[in-house]
């Protein structure tokens, strides 16, 4: 992103239909919305950003390419698509479908745009563009949002307004981004001057609005309190005509009065500051409350700011006064929530499979997944089973000398796979019949670390060769031999372990990294918020109906719950006595499953 630029992102839930995201490249920033009826909401969105940032990341894009592109990505799934270029001190904003555009300058607010069309004109430092899809501000209105302009920063008025709009927005798949300008432009005028109503490709630099056109935020002044010296005048004067006993104790009682008012003024700005401190440790607990399901990170750090301050306020208060009470109440509910936001969870893994029960003496070497069942090899008695989770029902679906030499499983509805160095073979799981060598060993393969399946088509992962192989089902053959990384495209793989698919392929590795890739391209994948950091091997998996990555990480003895944008959602820790080299999950059952000394374990999840 521009460093002339600070940036705060409103992203609400998503959902199969309803999918929103931002835009931030170093030439480019914008919102887009995405409405698709048959659940491909998030695929449609994210090949349209990819599009977009493909043809902006290098340089900054002239704003006729800029439309030209629009008009070719355009479809009927888009609600929005917001779009702004800055080029020196000036920005143009690209707005097409549904959407509003606001800005802030000078503590006045405007609307500059909510139609589809094109808009442009010089910025100044302090300057917030606010880019909104078209259900962001649904449910509150533009009074209620103008309150959230305030001195903070973009960052945190972006994280109030998230907060808000999940309480009163019942929508999902809406994004917005403020865009503040920072004070680091040269040859900027003093002034801001009006200008007419811009014009789609009008090349004059213009500033957006003017003062007339934008609404006044409220400020309000304390009132300065009047002196009260005059009022003891008069009594000062009776004094002198008092007996003179009487004087003396008025004087007494008058020099204490002032004494203790001395005192009562000295103690005032610390009773005042731990005060503000009680105040602002409780707005830190709500925030952290109410961020518990939205944003475990962010719910955390909350809860972490409300627990310092609180433990500084206790230095200077005795706990047997009012405040010091109201300090050790509050503390007791942030110990309590702390545990609740990190989403730490102890777990034991409890059995639940051992294939022996099938066939005497095996175990479990590996294994594939698909919805509801299982594929489970065992190499060392050349024997596939296959394993209804739901029931755990389970069968025997083949073995023999067919299996010589088997190293890898892999399941996608009736059909098991079985890699062997020499091809791949399918065993049916009706007719519990074998087609040997549908795959015959390719010239290509040199070192094929892992292999599974995805709408029936078959990926190998060649760590000696750097590529991933892919064959296309086509009936009941296979295409012949291809790339699934685009050809100029050639990634180190080399430590990579296994692989999983959910659309995009994703790689567990042994350097610490968790590797995706989608349409062949690189699509970096950076996990946020965990805490302590995952350590260097790791077992990634995900599939297309679930919701979150699922990384286990051995050398910390826990599974790590993500979202697929990489931010923390939770983590499952398991006795230090328990290994396992390998995971599964089934979101529908609510079930995490570890493969550990040839046997399968669970726990539920939560």
């Amino acid at each position: 992103m521009d460093e002339r630029f600070d940036t705060g992102s409103v992203i609400g839930k998503k959902s199969d239909t309803h999918w929103a995201q931002i835009i931030k490249t170093p030439h480019v920033f914008g919102v887009v919305e995405i409405e698709e009826d048959e659940g491909n909401a998030q695929r449609v969105g994210m090949d349209l950003v990819h599009k977009i940032t493909n043809q902006v990341s290098e340089e900054a894009p002239s704003i006729t390419r800029l439309f030209s592109l629009c008009d070719e990505l355009w479809n009927t799934h888009i609600q929005t698509l917001i779009l702004c270029v800055p080029i020196g001190k000036t920005i143009t904003i690209l707005l097409r479908g549904s959407g509003v555009v606001y800005l802030k300058r000078n503590g006045n607010i405007a609307r500059l745009r909510s139609r589809e069309g094109t808009i442009s004109g010089v910025v100044y430092p302090k300057d917030i563009v606010f880019l909104s899809s078209k259900t962001c501000l649904d449910g509150i209105s533009e009074e209620e949002f103008f309150s959230f302009f305030d001195h903070l920063s973009v960052e945190e008025v972006a994280e109030k307004l998230t907060l808000h709009l999940h309480t009163k927005n019942e929508a999902v798949g809406y994004a917005g981004l403020f865009v503040e300008v920072k004070e680091i432009f040269s040859g900027f005028e003093e002034h801001h001057t009006a200008v007419p109503n811009p014009i789609p490709g009008q090349e004059k630099e213009q500033s957006f609005g003017s003062a007339s056109g934008l609404r006044k935020l409220k400020t309000t002044y304390a009132r300065i309190p009047h002196r009260l010296k005059q009022k003891f005048m008069p009594l000062m004067k009776k004094f002198r005509t008092m007996d003179i006993r009487i004087t003396g104790v008025l004087i007494v009682i008058f020099f204490l009065s002032i004494g203790f008012g001395i005192i009562k003024e000295k103690t005032r700005p610390q009773t005042t500051e731990i005060s503000n401190n009680i105040h602002e440790g409780q707005r830190l607990y709500d925030e952290g409350i109410a961020l518990l399901d939205l944003n475990a990170v962010k719910s955390r750090e909350r809860l972490m700011e409300a627990k310092q301050v609180v433990e500084m306020s206790k230095k200077s208060i005795s706990p047997k006064t009012k405040e010091g009470r109201m300090v050790a109440e509050l503390e007791k509910k942030i110990a309590d929530a702390l545990p609740k936001a990190a989403k730490e969870f102890d777990v034991t893994p409890e059995l639940f499979f051992d294939v022996s029960l099938l066939k005497e003496g095996s175990t479990i070497e590996t294994f594939g997944m698909y919805e509801d069942m299982m594929a489970l090899l065992d190499t060392r008695q050349k024997t596939v089973f296959t394993l209804q989770l739901s029931t755990k029902n389970g069968q025997v679906v083949g073995g023999g000398s067919a299996l010589d030499g088997s190293q890898k499983v892999s399941i996608h509805g009736e059909n098991v796979y079985v890699f062997t160095p020499q091809g791949i073979h399918v065993f049916n799981t009706q007719s519990k019949s074998v087609k040997p060598y549908v795959i015959k060993r390719a010239e290509e393969w040199i070192a094929i670390q892992a292999f599974t399946s995805f709408a029936g088509n078959l990926y190998l992962l060649d760590t000696g060769k750097n590529r991933i192989w892919k064959y296309v089902a086509t009936g009941s053959a296979y295409s012949p031999i291809r790339e699934y990384l685009l050809p100029d495209f050639f990634p180190d793989i080399s430590k990579s372990t296994d692989m999983v698919i959910d659309g995009s392929v994703w790689l567990s590795t042994t350097d610490g990294s968790v590797t995706r890739f989608t349409q062949g391209k690189d699509d970096p994948f950076i996990p946020k918020g965990v805490e302590p950091p995952l350590g260097t091997t790791l077992s990634v998996f995900t599939n297309d109906s679930c919701v979150y990555v699922y990384v286990l990480d051995p050398d910390n003895k826990r599974v790590v719950v993500l979202e697929k944008d990489g931010m923390y959602v939770s983590q499952y820790r398991y006795p230090a006595t328990f290994s396992s080299k390998a995971i599964a999950v089934s979101e529908k059952l609510g079930k995490l499953f570890f493969f550990s000394e040839g046997k399968l374990y669970t726990v539920v999840l939560k």
